[in-house]
């Protein structure tokens, strides 16, 4: 893999990550789906109360607003491979609850259909441990407000 385009399809693949991702900071979710398959399969691991996997852009879209209240995001520090139909970014957020504010590197790998759209989403925290720990604080501060 290689962390420099090689081909105008992925320019443009970059590009829509990074959009999407101040779509993100401005809560356009919709602005995100447009770049999803309508049968969008999202995964995110851990014991969260996110983890687990989503199915189509409803399901998704209630993980990506989930996430939104917890993840800080820019689009600096940003890093992308390429293999095939697949994006593989490295992006480096803030994590944040009521005690809590820790910078970890989200690693989330895209494939994409033969349209061009995200078909599959893996969301991968580099500390999953403490991404779990700081969501399941920050789930139960909101619930005892």
């Amino acid at each position: 893999m290689d962390a420099q385009p090689k081909s105008e399809l992925q320019a443009q693949r970059e590009a829509r990550f990074v959009h999407d991702v101040g779509a993100f900071v401005r809560r356009d979710f919709e602005a995100i789906e447009q770049n999803m398959r309508s049968d969008v399969v999202m995964q995110l691991p851990g014991s969260s109360w996110l983890a687990g996997t989503y199915r189509g852009l409803e399901d998704v879209g209630r993980c990506v607003l989930g996430l939104r209240h917890v993840l800080d995001s820019s689009e600096d520090h940003i890093t992308f491979l390429h293999e095939g139909d697949q994006m593989i970014v490295r992006h480096d957020i803030m994590v944040h609850g009521p005690n809590h504010q820790v910078a970890m590197t989200l690693l989330i790998r895209f494939r994409f259909g033969a349209d061009g759209k995200s078909e599959s989403i893996s969301v991968e925290p580099s500390d999953l441990g403490l991404f779990d720990h700081v969501l399941n604080v920050a789930l139960k501060d909101s619930a005892a407000s």
